[in-house]
């Protein structure tokens, strides 16, 4: 899938795409939850730029890095797995379709995906 970091599209796998989305959608609802049970002037208090912030910026640092280290690794794949990547996550393409492009099976296909998998975590963790 291609998601937007510091302002560039970048090829991250379906896995990585949808954690990132999973925790966007978890801080909107933290954020829901504290404006519905918090009055104005608590609010206000909670939420002054000094006093609030989801992440610290260990963790924002944390993120940023590991965002980094995967678009490094998978511009480090050859190119016909990031062509893998690329039509599996993000044209959301089925094994059955890659294979008919590719002129193989979608058992090749899983079967390639998977080295990839394996270099990709081997380089980012």
């Amino acid at each position: 899938m291609v998601i937007m970091y510091e302002g560039e599209p970048i090829s991250v796998p379906k896995e990585v795409a949808e954690f990132l989305e999973q925790d966007r959608k978890r801080e909107q609802a933290e954020a829901k939850r504290d404006q519905r049970h918090l009055s104005k002037g608590e609010l206000e208090t909670v939420l002054s730029p000094k006093s609030y912030c989801l992440y610290s910026l260990d963790d924002l640092a944390i993120r940023s890095l590991r965002l980094e280290n995967l678009r490094k690794a998978v511009a480090g794949l050859d190119k016909t797995k990031q062509e893998l990547i690329q039509l599996r996550y993000c044209e959301g393409l089925s094994l059955e379709k890659i294979g008919a492009i590719r002129g193989v099976s979608k058992v090749a296909i899983s079967k390639q995906l998977k080295k990839a998998h394996k270099e990709l975590r081997s380089s980012v963790w």
